[in-house]
C-alpha cells in the first residue's frame, strides 16, 4: 500500500461529501421553483487494494450517480389530467364571460325589454289614440332593440377574441416545440457524455405540461432522455426536429386542417377554445333566429293597421336579425305607429291587441314556442351550458391538485429531509478532514525518524 494511500482515501471521501453537500444545497435552493425535481447523491466504494492474496482493504468512496428523482408514469398523468382541465376550465370562464354579456335576470335585459314591450303594447290598446301612449312604445321598442344589438355585438365581439386566442395558442405550442427540439439535441449531448442533464430534463418535462394545457400533447420518451410528442396523429417533436401544428381550424369537426388528415384536438385550451366558440356560435343563432321572428311577426300584423294619420302598410321593425334590427323610419312619427284595424276610427284596438296577444302566440319559426319562452330557453341553455362547464372543471380540479400532490411526495424538496442531509454530510465532511490530518501527522512521525 502506498504511504500517501490514507490521504488519498479521506481526500476521496472528501470530494465525495463535497458533492453531496452541493447537491442538498441545490435542492434547498430551488425548493420553490415549480417543476423541480430534487436530486439524490449515491455513494458507492472504490476499488479494493491488495496487500496480499489473503488481506484487502477498502481504499475510499466515490459519488456513483446523482439521480433526478422523477415518476414518468405520473407525469404523463398529470400531463393528460392537465390538458383536461385546461379544457374545461378555458370552457368554464369563457361560458362565464356569455352568461353575464346576457345580463339576466335583470332590468337591462332581453327579458325585461322585451315584457316592457309588450306591456307598452298593452297600454295602447287601452288608450289607442294616446300619443303619451304611441312615446311609451317606442322608447321600449328602442331599449328592446339596442340590448339586441349590444348583446350581438359583445357576442361576435367576443367571438373574434376567441379566434385570436386559438391562433395564439396554435403559435405558442409551435413555438414550444422547436425549443423543445432543441433541448431534444442538448439532452442527448449530455447523455452521451454520461452526464444525466438534470436542470434540462426539469426544463423538457416543463414545456411538455405547457404542451399539454395548450394542444392536449403526447409524449413518448426515449432512453437516451429525448421525447417524440404527438398531437392526435400528429408528430408535432421528433429528434431534433419540430413539425408545426397547422393554423386553419375546422370548428365543426375541433381539428386543424391538415394533410392527409385532418388534426383532432382532444384537450388542451385549444379544445376549451373550439368548444366555447362553437358554444358561442349556436347561441348567436338563436338569438338571431328570435330577432328576425320578432322583426317578421311585429311588422306582419302592424302592416295591417292604421295610426292616428290614417297611414297603413307602416313597418315597426327594420333589419334582419339582431344584427342590425332598429326600429324602422315608417313609425319616426308616433302618429304612425298603428293600433286601430280600422280606417278613420282611431279609438279602434284591434291592432294593438294582436300585437299584445303576440306574447302569449306560439309560433312555428320558434318551434312552436312563443316568443318570451324561445328568449327563456336560450338563457336557460347559456346558464345550464356555464354550471356544466364550472361543475365538471371543479371536479377535474380536484383530481389533478391530487396528482400534483403525488409528485411533490415523489419529487418535491423536502426541508426536513434536506437539513438533515446537510447535516450528515457535514459531519461526514469533517471526519473525512479528521482522517487527512491523521494521516498527515502519521507521515511526519515517520519523517522525524527518519531524520
Amino acid at each position: 500500500m502506498p504511504s500517501f494511500q490514507g490521504i488519498e482515501l479521506g481526500v476521496r471521501a472528501l470530494r465525495a461529501f463535497q458533492i453531496g453537500l452541493e447537491v442538498t444545497g441545490h435542492n434547498v435552493a430551488n425548493v420553490n421553483t415549480p417543476g423541480f425535481s430534487r436530486r439524490r447523491v449515491h455513494f458507492a466504494n472504490t476499488p479494493e487494494y491488495a496487500f496480499n492474496p489473503n488481506i484487502r482493504i477498502g481504499t475510499g468512496v466515490m459519488v456513483q450517480q446523482v439521480e433526478r428523482i422523477r415518476d414518468m408514469l405520473l407525469e404523463q398523468r398529470i400531463n393528460t389530467n392537465a390538458g383536461d382541465f385546461a379544457r374545461l376550465d378555458t370552457l368554464r370562464h369563457q361560458l362565464r364571460t356569455i352568461e353575464g354579456i346576457l345580463m339576466e335576470p335583470s332590468e337591462q335585459g332581453i327579458s325585461a325589454r322585451l315584457n316592457a314591450l309588450f306591456n307598452a303594447f298593452d297600454e295602447l290598446a287601452t288608450r289607442p289614440d294616446s300619443m303619451a301612449a304611441r312615446q311609451t312604445v317606442i322608447q321600449a321598442a328602442s331599449a328592446l332593440v339596442g340590448t339586441l344589438r349590444s348583446v350581438h355585438d359583445n357576442w361576435r365581439n367576443l367571438y373574434t377574441q376567441i379566434e385570436q386566442r386559438m391562433g395564439d395558442a396554435i403559435r405558442e405550442a409551435n413555438e414550444l416545440a422547436q425549443q423543445l427540439a432543441r433541448l431534444n439535441e442538448q439532452i442527448r449531448a449530455a447523455h452521451s457524455n454520461g452526464a444525466e442533464a438534470g436542470d434540462l430534463l426539469d426544463q423538457r418535462d416543463r414545456f411538455l405540461t405547457r404542451l399539454s394545457e395548450l394542444v392536449g400533447a403526447r409524449a413518448h420518451y426515449a432512453n437516451d432522455g429525448s421525447v417524440m410528442v404527438f398531437v392526435d396523429g400528429h408528430t408535432l417533436v421528433q429528434d431534433g426536429a419540430a413539425f408545426p401544428l397547422p393554423t386553419t381550424i375546422d370548428l365543426p369537426n375541433r381539428a386543424l386542417d391538415s394533410t392527409p388528415v385532418d388534426i383532432h384536438i382532444q384537450r388542451g385550451q385549444l379544445r376549451g377554445l373550439m368548444d366555447a366558440a362553437a358554444h358561442l356560435q349556436g347561441y348567436l343563432d338563436q338569438l338571431n333566429t328570435f330577432a328576425r321572428t320578432l322583426i317578421t311577426e311585429v311588422n306582419a300584423i302592424h302592416q295591417t293597421g292604421f295610426g292616428l294619420d290614417n297611414s297603413t302598410g307602416n313597418r315597426f321593425f327594420d333589419g334582419t336579425d339582431a344584427s342590425d334590427i332598429a326600429l324602422h323610419a315608417d313609425i319616426s312619427d308616433p302618429r304612425r305607429i298603428a293600433a286601430s284595424g280600422l280606417p278613420d276610427t282611431p279609438s279602434n284596438n284591434g291592432i294593438a291587441m294582436a300585437l299584445v296577444n303576440l306574447r302569449q302566440q306560439p309560433l312555428p319559426a320558434l318551434g312552436g314556442l312563443t316568443l318570451p319562452q324561445y328568449y327563456a330557453r336560450l338563457v336557460g341553455q347559456v346558464g345550464n351550458d356555464a354550471q356544466v362547464a364550472k361543475s365538471r372543471a371543479e371536479s377535474q380540479q380536484l383530481t389533478l391538485e391530487h396528482l400534483h400532490h403525488l409528485r411533490e411526495s415523489v419529487s418535491g424538496v423536502s426541508l426536513d429531509e434536506e437539513a438533515a442531509n446537510l447535516v450528515k454530510f457535514q459531519r461526514s465532511y469533517q471526519a473525512a478532514a479528521k482522517i487527512v490530518t491523521v494521516f498527515d501527522g502519521l507521515i511526519q512521525d515517520v519523517l522525524q525518524m527518519v531524520r
